[in-house]
């Protein structure tokens, strides 16, 4: 990628980390509670998972580049809304746009870019696409969250912060419209009918058993992080903290961030290096990843805690830049935003049935409890798949 791409996905990581340290605290001071709250996330959660699947299909039928650009304006509009907001149905509209705006940022930029770079450059460089992109991403998110933060520390309000995003949302946008190029010509004339397009979708995902087992993985990865993001700041607080070392959770968050973005180095070193065996690091990797959990579940001192958190992060970022290399792998051009955005309605899905599970469960099992069964779930995930492999190699030695 040129710098100018790296720039834009920046840019967009950064504005989206903005307010997310600040994002429920504005929902509450703006006029939900905590008993509407949650309303607010089931609307954000339905109005995702209903556009995701179809933004990521308009992103391959219409173009990237605008469908990027209706995801910045569908989100500057739900900011809007949240900064103007008097009553309750502000928010909910705002949550509405916000879902909308997050749906077809999914895979359209990123699909765009892995194309263009890989038209320039072959599809041996694959990995470090993948890997360049997760690393920006993670810098943008743990700068933008700070950024936020200390924005509205100076301010002693939310409407900066908020203005800030809104202010970042319209450069995005304006990057994108003057610089990003998408040969429109000739992707027209590779474009399919919808009815084609779904058709040789659907047949990709059936057909591909791997692509199944990498399916069940994402499903995994979003119930995993979501019982730990939901949960870790009250254990943490609940267990370890004092009443004037709050601040410490803002640290904490970072080092996940960074974690993540070690992660994501140590991946491309490991792609480069083994490159015929991407399948056996994102095994071992989820099998580590299921194992960490599991002692960062079972932690009983505040030091044992955060190295679990940041360690589960770290491996978090590894598996996720080899499930992404595999996906882009398997996935052809054409439908490669339709299969991204699949990627995220999975990942979706799998925190919302954490949520389920975890409202219904946390009162006897408590925190450790549901990180040991998310543990659990992830290794027995990791042993399918090396079972998977085991009967595929036994099948090539047969035949």
């Amino acid at each position: 990628m040129d710098k100018i791409q790296q720039i834009i996905l920046f840019t967009n990581s950064f504005t989206l980390g903005l307010l997310v340290p600040l994002h429920n605290l504005i929902l509450l001071e703006k006029g939900a509670d905590i008993q509407t709250l949650p309303i607010l996330l089931i609307v954000y959660s339905i109005t995702l998972l209903s556009f995701e699947l179809p933004s990521g299909i308009c992103a391959d039928l219409l173009g990237r580049k605008v469908v990027f650009l209706i995801s910045c304006f569908l989100q500057f509009i739900s900011f809007l809304c949240i900064l103007l907001a008097t009553n309750f149905s502000y928010l909910v509209l705002a949550m509405i746009f916000n879902g909308l705006g997050r749906a077809f940022a999914s895979g359209s930029l990123d699909a765009l870019f892995i194309d263009q770079t890989l038209k320039k450059q072959g599809d041996g460089h694959l990995s470090k696409i993948t890997t360049r992109i997760a690393l920006l991403e993670g810098w943008g998110l743990a700068f933008g969250g700070i950024m936020g933060g200390f924005i509205a520390q100076i301010s002693g309000d939310y409407i900066a912060s908020i203005i800030a995003k809104l202010l970042f949302l319209t450069i995005l946008f304006l990057l994108c419209l003057m610089i990003v190029k998408e040969d429109g010509s000739k992707e027209m004339k590779q474009r399919i009918p919808l009815r084609e397009h779904l058709k040789k979708g659907g047949a990709m995902v059936h057909s591909s058993s791997k692509f199944k087992l990498i399916l069940g993985g994402v499903f995994l990865s979003g119930f995993m992080i979501m019982t730990v993001e939901t949960y870790w700041q009250p254990a943490f607080r609940e267990l370890y903290i004092t009443n004037n070392g709050t601040w410490l959770l803002g640290i904490i968050t970072f080092f996940g961030f960074m974690a993540i973005t070690i992660g994501n180095t140590i991946s491309n070193i490991l792609l480069i290096k083994f490159k015929n065996k991407w399948w056996k690091i994102y095994n071992i990797c989820r099998f580590n990843l299921g194992a960490c959990i599991i002692l960062f579940g079972i932690s009983q001192n505040e030091v044992k805690f955060v190295f679990w958190y940041v360690a589960v992060y770290m491996l978090f970022g590894t598996s996720n830049v080899v499930e992404s290399t595999l996906i882009n792998k398997i996935v052809p051009g054409n439908l490669r935003a339709s299969i991204l955005s699949l990627n995220s309605l999975i990942f979706q899905l799998g925190a919302m049935c954490a949520s389920v599970f975890s409202s219904f469960s946390i009162t006897y099992l408590k925190f450790s409890g549901i990180w040991i069964i998310a543990g659990i779930f992830i290794i027995g995930y990791a042993i399918t798949v090396m079972i998977a492999a085991m009967k595929q190699n036994s099948v090539k030695c047969d035949n």
